[in-house]
């Protein structure tokens, strides 16, 4: 099955993203500069969603993590471009993506998949690579296991493999965690630990330009329920987690539920290791796409 744009959209006609006439605005925050060649914006009925890209040939795609933006992979793209195209977008509501009208409770990753697809329709790329981090890699996850004709290999870097949520249950997280003093419920930077500064302070101006998608987005990452898409997945995997950080306790989820498997484990990093350590990131992504390229 192939989802062309008029499908995509589809899955969010009845979502309140579609009522408003105009983008939301976002906070401003300036992304650091990239390496990236090329950009746009595909404009859906449900919002703007912005890509940059470098290089050429086959397409890899670049989503970033929950609160992230376009810039999360600035370091990462260059060595990645030598032998293929890499394409980032910035998810609904983050970074330059605008959607349209005030954000809902609940940003949800179906909704979230199915704009990426509609735009990747626009853009005529039909099959191709995929790599993310956080919930981009659990978009990643969906699009290797809902179109698995689609996907070629799937690359999780740091990626949350949990089990679904209730709304009842993430409900009484807002509560809980305005109870502890914690801005709109969100999760601070703090609980995902780097060890390099710089990351925790980008990740600051990235999380103010998400705004109040933030906690939305975060809200569909407990309710989706990633483990039950994982034994699905068709696409060989690379699995990338540091040593230490909040996501190296899913490595053996990841092993255990995906077919195709293989994982890569780099030392003295945290949460976010493609920020961290992306020259060994990159080797590592190389690898394994070289080899499942032939």
């Amino acid at each position: 099955m192939t989802l062309d744009r008029r499908t995509a959209l589809g899955f969010l006609a009845a979502t309140p993203l579609l009522a408003a006439a105009a983008p939301a605005a976002v906070t401003p925050a300036t992304p650091p500069a990239g390496p990236w060649t090329q950009r746009g914006d595909i404009r859906t009925s449900a919002g703007v969603l912005h890509w940059e890209s470098l290089g050429e040939g086959e397409p890899l795609i670049l989503l970033h993590k929950l609160g992230g933006w376009i810039a999360d992979w600035r370091h990462v793209a260059p060595a990645l471009a030598a032998n293929r195209r890499v394409i980032a977008f910035d998810l609904p509501g983050h970074g330059a993506s605008k959607m349209y009208g005030p954000a809902p409770w609940m940003m949800t990753v179906p909704e979230t998949t199915a704009m990426l697809l509609g735009a990747l329709d626009e853009m005529g790329i039909d099959r191709f690579d995929v790599a993310g981090n956080s919930v981009g890699g659990i978009a990643g996850i969906l699009m290797a296991a809902l179109w698995p004709e689609r996907v070629k290999t799937l690359g999780l870097v740091s990626v949350s493999l949990i089990d679904r949520m209730s709304r009842a249950v993430i409900a009484q997280q807002d509560i809980d965690r305005k109870k502890e003093g914690l801005k709109d419920g969100v999760l601070g930077v703090g609980i995902f630990a780097t060890m390099v500064p710089s990351v925790t302070e980008e990740q600051l101006a990235s999380r103010a330009a998400a705004g109040d998608w933030l906690r939305p987005s975060e809200r569909g990452v407990g309710y989706v329920g990633v483990t039950d898409y994982l034994p699905r997945i068709k696409a060989p995997t690379l699995l990338v987690n540091a040593d230490r950080g909040q996501y190296v306790r899913h490595i053996a989820t990841g092993r255990r539920l995906i077919a195709d498997t293989q994982s890569v484990v780099i030392p003295d990093a945290g949460s976010f290791i493609h920020q961290e350590k992306p020259a060994e990131v990159a080797a590592a992504m190389n690898e394994f796409l070289t080899a499942r390229s032939k």
